[in-house]
């Protein structure tokens, strides 16, 4: 028995921000019915949002059902509300309003299902002087701090992570909310609405840094002693071209590095700040000795805080991450066998299975079966293109 065994989840988004997060509720077991929309209402320029063989589509598309409903049409909004008789949950990723527009909101949801959980995530909140606002990933690192970190951090000139940081964050702790939200339900009786703007989420994450902000007035990450402002805390490049990370936080772990070094001077050297940069010149004529290879041996001794740095191609067949069962493999409808990256969550000594890749509309005729709709109102439904399967085009 899964962990969400039972719980059923109704996700109404069309991107990642909220898509993620059910997927991770999905690999956990919960029943999380995607309804879809018809490709014919997506730009063809777009293929992340038409094609199951995106690479985006294949990141958060696995373990779910889908059912394809035109909710702009009536009938495909009456067999929604069909579906939210029996959810728990109800995601959407729509713009502030446009649910209450197509009748799809909390308030009007909750009369179908009085004890219903509802979370809405958008880029910035259903209320605010921001609310109004869209954006994608690059506008929300820059909105939530991200980008003026990475500047600080290198500095240079602003930068944008080259992976869906915000998207990723906001849409885990739409998961948690809901995981919450149930929780109560199930104890009180009561639903809930959940707001999560992805900008909140973000400056979220710089909860350590305010505190140095609001404490000791310092307004630049990058100066923070133990994330990477003392030369003891830092990345340095290797002989090989590559790179190491010395997290030296602790005196001990510092006292440790400089003896494995043969540099005992430096000990007491980090003690003043004034000559810090000439430790961080000495590390990196260090660094610069040997290989990654041999650092990371010289790391593997203990106690020395010293990794290596590893790039997407080095995690993707590092032994650890194999042993770990992070890497599964699914099996897609016209790409054959997928490689795919598991929700890191180990239950019973194992990570969740990507057991199949939801196709749009690729189970709207069992869903359709199992609310009961008779024939001739699911031909009428298809005669309308109110709901759609994945043998039309």
């Amino acid at each position: 028995m899964s962990l969400l065994d039972g719980m059923r989840i109704l996700d109404l988004s069309t991107f990642s921000p909220v898509r993620f997060g059910t997927t991770v509720l999905a690999d956990l077991g919960a029943d999380v019915i995607q309804i879809d929309r018809p490709r014919s209402s997506y730009p063809d320029d777009v293929p992340m949002l038409t094609s199951i063989e995106h690479p985006r589509w294949l990141w958060h598309s696995r373990n779910k059902r889908s059912i394809g409903l035109n909710l702009k049409h009536d009938g495909a909004r009456q067999v929604l509300l069909r579906l939210v008789e029996d959810a728990d949950v109800v995601i959407e990723g729509f713009a502030p309003g446009t649910a209450a527009r197509l009748g799809l909101d909390y308030g009007s949801l909750t009369k179908v299902k009085k004890d219903l959980v509802y979370a809405s995530v958008t880029g910035f909140g259903q209320t605010g002087p921001y609310a109004g606002l869209g954006g994608h990933e690059m506008n929300y690192q820059a909105m939530g701090g991200v980008t003026a970190a990475m500047a600080a951090a290198h500095r240079g000139d602003p930068a944008i992570l080259p992976f869906p940081l915000s998207d990723s964050v906001a849409s885990l702790y739409a998961a948690v909310a809901v995981l919450a939200a149930v929780h109560r339900r199930d104890r009180t009786g009561l639903g809930a609405c959940v707001d999560i703007s992805i900008q909140d989420a973000v400056v979220s994450l710089f909860g350590y840094d305010a505190q140095y902000f609001w404490q000791q007035g310092i307004t630049d990450p990058s100066e923070i002693e133990e994330l990477g402002g003392s030369p003891a805390n830092g990345a340095y490049a290797t002989a090989d071209g590559k790179a190491v990370v010395l997290g030296a936080v602790e005196p001990s772990v510092w006292q440790r590095f400089c003896a494995a070094v043969g540099r005992p001077d430096l000990e007491t050297a980090l003690l003043a700040p004034e000559e810090h940069e000439r430790v961080r010149c000495e590390l990196v004529a260090i660094f610069a000795q040997r290989s990654r290879a041999q650092w990371q041996k010289v790391g593997e001794q203990g106690g020395l805080g010293l990794t290596p740095v590893l790039s997407l191609t080095d995690l993707l067949t590092d032994p650890h991450i194999e042993h770990r069962g992070l890497v599964n493999e699914v099996e897609h409808p016209t790409l054959g066998l997928v490689r795919q990256l598991a929700t890191p969550i180990n239950v019973d000594g194992g990570m969740p299975p990507s057991r199949w890749f939801e196709v749009p509309g690729g189970h709207t005729r069992v869903l359709l079966d199992e609310l009961g709709i008779d024939e001739s109102a699911r031909t009428a439904l298809y005669k309308a293109e109110a709901v759609f399967d994945a043998e039309q085009p």
